[in-house]
């Protein structure tokens, strides 16, 4: 009991006191320094990322224009539902953001598992509740594929339209193919 409360007694006056209590473990023994924090004064180890890391932005092409289409994710080896967004998840700012030469800035999570379904976002969104798996893979838009996916050297949120423009003027230099169809 004693111990319990000295330990409950020391955590507040480490939380109170604005100090950061962190439950990872040391690494071999290592123990965090300063210089191993952000520069926030959070963070872990150096080298590793952690909880703080974002993955990088991508654009992608289509099969023709859906862009205004929800995308779904399907299993590639028997087409069935993998993940689709709730009606409340599909607002404006979900849309990819349209770019020149024909790329779409992702928002979404796009994949090469990714379909398109017959809803555009503002109807999908208007729905009290999302169709089921069966109706929206009967909803799945034949032949709407994404036909290549480009990483960008950009993590997500740094990535503006005018940004990505220059760099897909540009050729795309710094960035990786990471799908083509």
């Amino acid at each position: 009991m004693k111990k319990s409360l000295t330990f409950i007694l020391s955590l507040s006056a480490v939380i109170l006191s604005g100090g950061v209590v962190s439950c990872r473990t040391a690494v071999d023994g290592a123990v965090p320094s300063a210089a191993s924090q952000g520069p926030d004064g959070f963070g872990a180890y150096r080298n590793n990322p952690g909880p703080q890391a974002m993955p990088y932005a991508q654009i992608y092409r289509t099969s023709g224009n859906f862009d205004s289409y929800v995308p779904v994710t399907v299993n590639p080896v028997d087409g069935r539902l993998v993940s689709y967004p709730a009606p409340g998840d599909i607002t404006g700012a979900s849309m990819p953001v349209v770019l020149r030469d024909g790329w779409l800035l992702d928002r979404r999570g796009i994949s090469p598992d990714t379909r398109f379904v017959r809803y555009t976002y503002s109807e999908y969104h208007d729905l009290s509740q999302a169709p089921s798996p069966e109706e929206l893979v009967g909803s799945i838009i034949p032949d709407a594929l994404v036909t290549e996916i480009v990483s960008l050297p950009y993590k997500v949120g740094e990535a503006t339209p005018a940004k990505v423009d220059s760099l897909i003027a540009a050729g795309l230099p710094r960035c990786e193919v990471t799908y083509k169809r």
